[in-house]
């Protein structure tokens, strides 16, 4: 696996990827083999939407990735220039469902390192809707790209003291943390709720990065949310200049009648 761009693009249904996102990884391959060597063009987009037999727009998507991990750049009459053999590390995440997120856990890894019982502090309890004082599990860990790869993110979750018996089963399981409460719990997720901050990483995040501490994180919080109430708050720190977040939103169309 490269250290490379995607944490992961979404898929089509059944788990394939947009042709566009196949695309741009063929077009990649060719670089990095040197079929397109440096200060090189890549072939016009008129070539490669026959060659692939697809639209332009299509085309112009698989070229807005390249450009985006930093391997092509665009120029308007130019063409497309090959400026790097190596893709950018940068991680672009992007979801529309709890499907996604599970398939970005599946297709990274996830290092547990603790879990501990914790009385939350005021801050934290009033991002998560709790009571400052309260006793909450906190568990805390590390995802990477791969096992021996890169960071993604440094991760603390709370959960509530009354799912402590599914909790230790963590150490032992491989679904997302949400997905195992929830299975043992027998509660269904409503919704999940994301706020989204830049934030200056303390010493502990940022030792995980190798980075100084006050280095600028874009910090995730998730609120996993079910009728009986919280569920699990995550908490996900990332490096901000390594970190994209995307969301793919449809405009719906009322029809007038």
């Amino acid at each position: 696996m490269t250290v490379e761009a995607d944490v992961k693009a979404s898929t089509e249904p059944g788990g394939r990827q947009p042709l566009y996102v196949h695309i741009a990884s063929k077009l990649q391959q060719r670089i990095v083999e040197g079929c397109y060597p440096i200060a090189s063009l890549l072939p016009p987009e008129i070539e490669l939407t026959e060659e692939f037999a697809t639209s332009r727009n299509t085309i112009r998507e698989s070229l807005r990735l390249l450009v985006d991990r930093g391997m092509v750049r665009r120029r308007q009459g130019a063409g497309t220039v090959v400026i790097s053999t190596t893709p950018a590390v940068k991680y672009v995440h992007s979801f529309t469902s709890l499907e996604d997120l599970f398939a970005n856990s599946r297709d990274t890894y996830y290092a547990l390192h603790s879990i501990e019982v914790v009385a939350l502090d005021s801050n934290i309890a009033e991002r998560i809707g709790a009571t400052a004082g309260e006793e909450w599990l906190l568990v805390t860990g590390v995802r990477w790209t791969e096992k021996g790869g890169n960071p993604i993110a440094c991760i603390e979750s709370y959960i509530p003291m009354e799912f402590k018996e599914t909790v230790d089963t963590f150490w032992n399981v491989k679904l997302p943390f949400y997905a195992v409460l929830e299975q043992a719990s027998g509660y269904v997720i409503d919704e999940v709720v994301q706020e989204i901050r830049g934030i200056e990483m303390p010493r502990r995040v940022a030792n995980t990065f190798g980075l100084p501490e006050g280095s600028t994180s874009l910090q995730l919080l998730r609120r996993y949310v079910v009728r009986g109430g919280l569920l699990i708050a995550s908490v996900n720190w990332h490096r901000a200049d390594q970190f994209t977040y995307q969301m793919l939103i449809h405009r719906r169309v009322e029809r007038v009648v």
